[in-house]
């Protein structure tokens, strides 16, 4: 695990805890990243080239900044291994170029690996079979995942990856129309994260489209339709679409970025 902050330390948690029976050795550059991967349960290692030669399967856990200085350094010890690039909007070209010889994948999860309900886009090409199960293994410790085309990962990032911090938005308006409507915080706070987490899991269930569900609980004249009434005047709906939009053409534009010719 190269990096451990948020996603890496989650990772690193997570695969310790799902019972695999695989060591983990990591590295970081802060005092207190190292005291953190010590009580997660995993090894420190001297260097990103140290702990990339001992590995059978990496994970570039840094910034898309960092990358660069990480690659570089890796470089060589990483022939013939596993790499997985987790840095946002950098493509598998980039990394190939930079990479000669490693079996490349790039993963999108997000925050939820936290709780091992993460969703992972894995996008790669060319990777043999062992390589495959090997990532398979790894994120499906950390939730679900999904093998898609590298085109679809800039929307991915945006839906999936930025998803998490959209429905905060919605689930924080949810629970202050709560508190609007008379009802105490963490009363509100509660009943709406149990509303949303119960509706994800009955969507997933039974392969109910939302609108199926939404016309389940909408009665003639009801409540449910008023307030999907002002939902609909408000245009929360569209604002919606257009997040998931806008952070799809961010995605994009740091990608153009990244894969600008060097001077």
């Amino acid at each position: 695990m190269i990096g451990a902050g948020t996603i890496g330390s989650a990772i690193i948690r997570g695969v310790l805890d799902a019972g695999l029976g695989w060591s983990v050795v990591a590295t970081g550059r802060k005092a207190s990243t190292l005291r953190r991967i010590r009580r997660l349960g995993a090894r420190v290692a001297e260097s990103n080239r140290a702990a990339v030669e001992e590995a059978d399967i990496a994970v570039l856990a840094v910034k898309p900044h960092q990358l660069p200085g990480v690659v570089e350094e890796i470089r060589g010890a990483a022939w013939g291994k596993v790499v997985v690039s987790v840095a946002a909007a950098v493509p598998l070209s980039w990394l190939a170029e930079r990479l000669p010889g490693a079996h490349l994948v790039r993963a999108m999860p997000n925050i939820n690996v936290v709780s091992r309900t993460s969703f992972t886009a894995l996008a790669a090409e060319g990777v043999p079979r062992r390589a495959r199960r090997l990532v398979e293994a790894l994120f499906g410790a950390l939730g679900v995942y999904e093998w898609v085309d590298e085109r679809h990962m800039d929307a991915l990032t945006a839906l999936s990856g930025s998803g998490p911090a959209f429905l905060a938005e919605v689930l924080d308006a949810l629970t202050l129309g709560g508190v609007a409507a008379g009802l105490p915080r963490e009363l509100a706070r509660k009943a709406a994260l149990y509303t949303m987490l119960g509706t994800a899991r009955t969507l997933l269930g039974n392969g109910m489209h939302p609108a199926e569900l939404r016309d389940a609980v909408t009665t003639p004249a009801g409540t449910t339709i008023k307030g999907i009434m002002a939902i609909q005047a408000l245009g929360a709906k569209k604002a919606l679409i257009d997040a998931v939009l806008e952070a799809t053409r961010r995605a994009a534009e740091l990608r153009g970025a990244v894969e600008a010719p060097r001077a």
